[in-house]
């Protein structure tokens, strides 16, 4: 799924990943399809979604099936434009728009560029990882997470770059990861390791 790639430069490539990994792709559109193909996991990349926010607000079927689905343990990685998805709003100027609400946070639009290359550890095992390793990748966003839940999980600690607070990155909520940064994922083993949990999933 696809908000808007323009500016993910590992999106492609870590596509073509998941399917030397023998992932099959299907994609849908979160602003005009009414229901998600069925699927054993999801990716849901980055890019601008507040340029698209009306739209994705207003396909609340899509919204409340993502929610659902991740709720029922669907391994789901999103990265920026798909973190800012899965929070329950959107802050544009002096709109408001609804989102997925899986991650107890909103998201402000700052109009300050953040644009960093990462380095740090993945902490936490998660859909994409399953032992701690250093990390490596970038960071792109014009926006800001508020009012997080005190007891929120984070998978990442990045010693170069923001991530969502505290140089904390990558929150997790049952079999979901999503995070501002975006992952190479021939950096490492995380398209092998998405794509046996989506295995695992289809044999439930």
């Amino acid at each position: 799924v696809v908000l808007d790639s323009s500016f993910n430069f590992y999106y492609y490539d870590n596509l073509k990943s998941l399917r030397n990994n023998g992932a099959r792709l299907k994609f849908f559109s979160p602003m005009t399809d009414k229901q998600i193909p069925h699927c054993d996991g999801m990716y849901i990349g980055g890019g601008f979604p507040e340029v698209l926010s009306d739209s994705l607000e207003k396909n609340s079927t899509m919204r409340n099936s993502i929610k659902k689905l991740s709720e029922q343990n669907l391994p789901i990685y999103a990265e920026c434009g798909g973190l800012m998805y899965l929070t329950k709003s959107i802050h544009s100027g002096k709109k408001k728009y609804k989102m997925v609400g899986l991650f107890d946070a909103e998201t402000i639009m700052t109009g300050k560029m953040k644009l960093n290359y990462t380095k740090g550890m993945i902490l936490s095992p998660n859909v994409i990882s399953d032992k701690s390793h250093v990390l490596y990748g970038h960071e792109f966003h014009y926006s800001e997470l508020a009012s997080i839940s005190s007891d929120a999980k984070f998978a990442f600690h990045l010693g170069i770059g923001d991530g969502i607070r505290n140089h904390k990155d990558g929150l997790i909520q049952y079999n979901t990861l999503a995070s501002y940064g975006h992952l190479y994922f021939d950096s490492s083993d995380y398209a092998k390791i998405f794509v046996k949990n989506c295995i695992k999933q289809s044999r439930r």
